[in-house]
């Protein structure tokens, strides 16, 4: 669709720099240092090939309290293998977790949670791993934001790994969390592929699986990437002391000394959790509480001062903290969601999808890649709907498929096809419009339809940045879609990505050969930037 294309182009234009931060020597010392060894002329001048910045997570660019995150995912996981496990209810500490007696939990050493990690991160795939993390990550909730973690990134820090980004830097995750937990979600939540993550990890050993390689997890540390750890881990996997260095706990002292030992203009930032209404506020440094997650004591402080680090208020130097916040900070609650219920289409034609995807990326590596962030889909409607009427949608929308029973046809893929928007153009595979599809859209537009209102805002949508991804012609789009995309405007087709006009001319060019495939499933998706199935609201399993 062409609001996709739209949103494509203005998601390439860059926006203000670090315009969740305030004004004041933190800002300051960010732009400055970026200008540094950016400028040809300067002394401190640094080739790109060596702008290297590494940055702690937990605390640094997302919310760790009042535990850290895998630590929260390592406990729902001992919940649920703990009836394949009843010999656990006698083992220390897994105990303690089955019984829900916080008060031990809380008192949980270093040994305690290797034992933890140990019984629910281990005896896997590392891919099958990666999957669980993913699984988790898409029902957890933060259990005072109420918000999935992802949601949970600091805007400003994410701003910082966006500007560097932009000015050549190969931006780093230097974490003392699980190496594959992070990996899981990294490229879709930071824009950090990844190889380029850093962390703890487990031993792991080649196996064959039926036939197949795998690389299975063992329960046994491998390396820990915390305190000293850091320096030796970014030795280990980059070969390169880094520019710029961002922490915020004793965890990452030693990162921070290795990257101001290096020569030239250096950057060491810590954040200062001060800020209780919006987050959290911990020390003890300052006169703060005192805490087990996270510790920022007095004498990094002092240590910072004397050594000239950057220690970031989150109180006061930054504007805003989460993307779902206003300018003011103030949360501001999605009332209303922009939903797609999409058809899943079977292997046939997400093989075919992926592979022509794979040729526009060749050509055109600036456009997008279908993965677990753009899923492949044939939309059938888009609607703004109430948030709390979200249960609703999903039940009418479930009785309408159990009805038409999608999962019978036989569906056909006809032509390759492209909306222009020189000298690029979106491109997708396109399906006969066959009158079982139009009878099912309309059945869809009809029990949807109590639930809806008339348009949204960009909050409505699933973004990264803050909303400043989603156009005003996505939201126009969707507001309007029953008159602009139904009835004999409907054109099914998956979206494949996007490439130069001179390539997808060539392409269309091409003889198509068409081929039948069938649905697989259903989704209700929450809509993102390029108009795309972002992020999966309910899974609506089909019926033969």
């Amino acid at each position: 669709m062409t609001v996709m294309l739209l949103a494509f182009a203005g998601a390439r234009a860059q926006s203000e720099p670090l315009a969740a931060w305030n004004d004041g020597p933190a800002k300051q010392s960010i732009i400055s240092f970026v200008t540094s060894v950016t400028d040809k002329s300067a002394p401190t001048y640094v080739a790109p090939e060596d702008r290297i910045a590494t940055f702690d997570q937990d605390g640094t660019l997302w919310v760790e309290h009042p535990v850290y995150a895998q630590a929260m995912f390592a406990l729902d996981r001992v919940h649920a293998l703990a009836p394949a496990h009843p010999e656990w209810k006698q083992d220390a500490p897994l105990n303690a977790i089955i019984g829900d007696n916080r008060e031990a939990i809380a008192k949980f050493s270093e040994s305690d949670w290797e034992k933890v990690a140990a019984a629910t991160h281990a005896g896997m795939s590392t891919d099958a791993f990666r999957d669980i993390v993913r699984q988790w990550l898409g029902t957890a909730t933060h259990p005072r934001f109420h918000r999935p973690y992802t949601e949970l990134v600091y805007e400003p820090m994410r701003e910082v790994m966006d500007y560097l980004r932009a000015n050549g830097f190969k931006v780093y995750i230097v974490t003392g969390g699980g190496q594959e937990f992070v990996r899981a979600y990294a490229k879709r939540v930071y824009g950090v592929p990844p190889e380029q993550v850093i962390g703890s990890s487990i031993l792991t050993k080649y196996e064959e699986v039926n036939g197949k390689p795998v690389l299975m997890r063992e329960p046994q540390a491998f390396f820990i990437d915390d305190h000293g750890g850091k320096p030796v881990g970014i030795n280990l996997f980059i070969g390169k002391r880094p520019y710029a260095a961002f922490g915020n706990s004793t965890g990452d002292r030693e990162m921070l000394e290795w990257t101001q030992a290096g020569a030239g203009a250096r950057l060491e930032m810590l954040v200062l959790h001060d800020d209780p209404s919006r987050e959290y506020a911990y020390g003890p440094a300052r006169g703060l509480p005192e805490t087990r997650v996270g510790t920022f004591p007095p004498a990094l402080d002092e240590e910072a001062k004397k050594k000239g680090w950057t220690v970031v208020s989150m109180k006061n130097d930054w504007k805003q903290v989460f993307a779902f916040e206003g300018a003011s900070g103030s949360s501001q609650e999605n009332s209303v969601t922009a939903i797609d219920i999409a058809l899943e289409p079977g292997p046939t034609m997400v093989q075919y999808a992926m592979a022509a995807n794979a040729r526009l990326l060749k050509s055109f590596p600036e456009g997008f890649a279908l993965d677990e962030t753009h899923h492949p889909h044939i939309s059938i409607l888009q609607q703004f709907v109430r948030t709390d009427d979200l249960d609703k949608v999903f039940a009418a929308a479930n009785a309408v498929l159990a009805k038409e029973k999608p999962a019978a046809w036989t569906l056909k893929a006809f032509k390759y096809y492209y909306i222009p928007s020189p000298p690029i153009g979106l491109a997708g595979i396109v399906v006969e419009p066959t009158e079982d599809l139009h009878r099912l859209q309309n059945e869809l537009i009809t029990a949807v339809k109590p639930y809806t209102v008339k348009t949204g805002t960009p909050a409505a949508f699933f973004s990264d940045e803050g909303g400043r991804d989603i156009q005003k012609s996505l939201i126009d789009y969707v507001a309007n879609f029953v008159t602009v995309a139904a009835g004999k405007q409907f054109n099914p087709h998956v979206t494949i990505g996007v490439g130069t006009e001179t390539y997808l001319n060539k392409m269309l060019a091409d003889p198509f050969v068409s081929f039948t495939f069938s649905a697989a499933g259903a989704s209700v998706y929450q809509l993102g930037s390029f108009g795309s199935a972002r992020k999966e609201l309910r899974a609506l399993p089909l019926t033969p």
